[in-house]
C-alpha cells in the first residue's frame, strides 16, 4: 500500500469514528434508595448498568404499598409514577435528565422529542392495593446526560413525582423518594 492509499484509508477509518468518539458512554455505578416513614416504598433496581451508544441503560422502577390501607395516588404524565427524571444532586432544578419508558408511546398525556418531553397537566388518580405494586422499566438515554457525577431521582417536570392519600378525605401528601444514581464515564477507545 502506497503512502496516498494509506492517507485515505485511515482518513476515512478516522472519520467514521468521528462521531462515536464524540458521544461519551455511562456506567450506571451505583443506585442508593433510603426508606423513609411513607406508606409507600420506591425500589430500583439495575437492569443494564451501560449507557452505550448503541444501547441505553435500564432501571426498574417498583412503588410498593407497604401500609395496611389501600392508597390514593395522584401525578400527571403516566400513572402511577408520572414523568421521571434525574438531576444533578449539587444542583435543585427540575428537568434533569428524561429517564424514558415504554408507558410514554401508550399514553396520549406525554410527548418526548429528542431534546425533552412535554406533558399533559390533568391529574391522574388511581389506588395501589395494601401490599401490591407496580414495576416500570425505564432507560437512561447518554445523549440526554450532561456529565458523570451523583443524580437524585424526581420528577422531570416537578421535583415531587406523586401525591398520596390513605382516604378520600384525607389530605394529599407529597411523595418525594430519596434515591441517588451514579454515573461513571466509560472510555470509548479500547
Amino acid at each position: 500500500m502506497n503512502r496516498r492509499q494509506y492517507l485515505a484509508v485511515s482518513t476515512a477509518a478516522l472519520s467514521g469514528l468521528a462521531g462515536c468518539l464524540g458521544d461519551p458512554e455511562y456506567t450506571i455505578s451505583s443506585v442508593e434508595t433510603d426508606d423513609d416513614s411513607h406508606p409507600l416504598a420506591l425500589d430500583v433496581a439495575t437492569v443494564d448498568r451501560n449507557v452505550v451508544i448503541e444501547s441505553p441503560g435500564r432501571l426498574n422502577i417498583t412503588l410498593r404499598n407497604t401500609g395496611t390501607q389501600d392508597v390514593i395516588i395522584k401525578n400527571t404524565g403516566v400513572w402511577p409514577l408520572g414523568v421521571l427524571g434525574l438531576v444533578p444532586a449539587d444542583e435543585s432544578e427540575t428537568a434533569g435528565t428524561l429517564l424514558v419508558t415504554d408507558e410514554y408511546e401508550q399514553s396520549n398525556t406525554v410527548e418526548v422529542r429528542p431534546n425533552g418531553a412535554s406533558k399533559d397537566n390533568a391529574p391522574l388518580t388511581g389506588t395501589l392495593a395494601a401490599g401490591e405494586s407496580i414495576q416500570r422499566q425505564y432507560e437512561l438515554i447518554g445523549r440526554r446526560i450532561p456529565r458523570a457525577g451523583t443524580y437524585t431521582l424526581q420528577g422531570y417536570f416537578d421535583e415531587v413525582p406523586l401525591s398520596y392519600r390513605t382516604g378520600e378525605n384525607a389530605d394529599w401528601v407529597a411523595y418525594h423518594p430519596s434515591v441517588t444514581v451514579t454515573l461513571t464515564e466509560q472510555s470509548v477507545l479500547p
